[in-house]
């Protein structure tokens, strides 16, 4: 499967990645832009200063250079454009994970509660809250990504933002959310004899260790990080230090709801860069993305995909309608006739994972095609199959040249009513990040009678509907 590698600077990063200037640099652009790799390819010039630094001060610790990403997945893809980045160095180390890895690593390795454990115990506790159970758990996560334990008391007050209107917390409400997150972690501490910890938690913890200094940091993805997990990382920063933030709003998603600020950041010297340019995707498949979410809203720290950026030209992304074993097998012929597996990447992409990948796996294998599950998989596989099996979720920051969907339906993309629905904000945003994967084609599928409300948003003229 193959990785990101260094294709060689644009005119458009090539100023980005010769700053060596401490500080903050937030790198903000559309996906497709190169925003990843514009972060990484600084790390070169980057380590030659503070490298320098060393030596004129007489310091004999080496650089240390922390990279944090989104998720488990896109950590194992980055790797090898930032080890060989850093490959000519001998007084630099270098740590790439995600947050959670690195904090559980940094700790001790305590124990984490499983999630499977953890929102049943919520769910029980909360079972008074007037709110729907799956609206209480993600104000939870919300509550206690945004506010440190000593400081959630403000929750109450706050107007919450970055969210739809429909799915607004009455004030009312939130001292009954605040008792439901009290009284868990009451019986977390006590929790199969003690000492175990949420992915909360860990952030709050990493702000009471010792600071490690770290000269250079990258976060990518930041928008999906948590004002903790933001604070935790400050914490750890040396001084001088240089962190890149690479973002966009417009692919968030969760709605974590704070400001930067919050989160103990001087941005008054921060330095901004925007990337236009569409380096990945085909002016279709930007379309086409682009039509899935026309009209949301974005912020500064967005850049919505436009295909006036992208310069490519290919066919327009296909939507097969049909039964889903019909979806299945023009797919599995569309790959035999279309793609040369020894040298192009292809992947099946869906909302959730397990079993939802059943068929697809039971498909590739009777035709002998080989195929990785790369989903939430940190050691990026080096084996020759270039197919490749991940949720939407795993799949963000990762790049392919052909992107499959099927079986978009209404069961794996519930949300709750109204345009304005969160959930449905968030999947619109999913979905259109899924198809910015795409290097040279999209294919869609749905069945017409179970179809997924996401199907409503597919702009006419940007695709072609085949029926199967």
């Amino acid at each position: 499967m193959l990785a990101l590698s260094n294709r060689g600077a644009t005119p458009e990063q090539l100023p980005i990645i010769s700053g060596t200037r401490m500080g903050i640099e937030m790198i903000r652009g559309a996906a497709g832009s190169g925003k990843t790799s514009t972060a990484l390819l600084r790390l070169e010039s980057l380590a030659h200063t503070f490298v320098a630094r060393r030596k004129r001060l007489g310091l004999a610790e080496p650089v240390k250079v922390l990279v944090l990403s989104f998720n488990r997945t896109l950590a194992g893809y980055v790797e090898h454009l930032a080890a060989s980045q850093l490959a000519a160095f001998t007084d630099v180390t270098c740590e790439i994970d995600t947050f959670a890895a690195w904090a559980h690593r940094c700790l001790g390795a305590p124990s984490i509660i499983d999630d499977d454990e953890r929102e049943p115990m919520l769910r029980r506790l909360g079972a008074g809250v007037a709110l729907a159970p799956d609206a209480l758990l993600n104000e939870i996560e919300y509550v206690c990504g945004r506010f440190r334990p000593a400081e959630r008391a403000n929750y109450v007050p706050l107007e919450r933002t970055g969210r739809g209107n429909a799915q607004a917390v009455p004030r009312t409400l939130r001292p009954a959310i605040l008792q439901v997150i009290d009284r868990f972690y009451t019986e977390l501490a006590a929790y199969q004899g003690g000492g175990w910890l949420d992915w909360h938690l860990l952030a709050e913890q990493m702000l009471t260790i010792p600071s490690r200094q770290y000269d250079i940091v990258i976060i990518d993805e930041a928008q999906d990080f948590s004002a903790n997990q933001i604070r935790a990382v400050r914490h750890h920063l040396s001084d001088p230090y240089c962190l890149t933030l690479v973002l966009d709003t417009a692919q968030r998603l969760y709605p974590r709801g704070y400001t930067w600020a919050e989160t103990g950041l001087d941005l008054q010297l921060a330095r901004y860069h925007r990337l236009r340019e569409n380096h990945r995707n085909t002016v279709e498949i930007a379309q086409f993305a682009a039509g899935i979410v026309d009209g949301l809203a974005v912020d500064d720290d967005g850049t919505l995909p436009d295909f006036s950026a992208a310069t490519r030209h290919g066919e327009k992304p296909l939507v097969c309608a049909g039964r889903y074993k019909n979806q299945l097998a023009f797919a599995i012929d569309w790959i035999k006739a279309n793609v040369d597996l020894t040298s192009e990447t292809v992947a099946f992409l869906k909302p959730r994972g397990g079993n939802w990948f059943k068929d697809i796996r039971s498909a590739l294998n009777s035709n002998g095609l080989g195929f990785v599950t790369i989903t939430r998989d940190r050691k990026w596989p080096t084996g020759p199959e270039n197919i490749a099996l991940s949720t939407m979720h795993s799949a963000k920051g990762l790049e392919f040249d052909h992107v499959i969907i099927l079986g978009l339906n209404a069961e794996n993309t519930p949300h709750g009513d109204g345009a304005d629905d969160e959930e449905l904000l968030l999947l619109r945003r999913l979905l259109a990040m899924a198809l910015g994967r795409a290097r040279k084609s999209v294919i869609v599928g749905y069945k017409p009678t179970e179809a997924s409300d996401l199907v409503t948003f597919f702009k006419p003229d940007t695709f072609n509907l085949l029926a199967v």
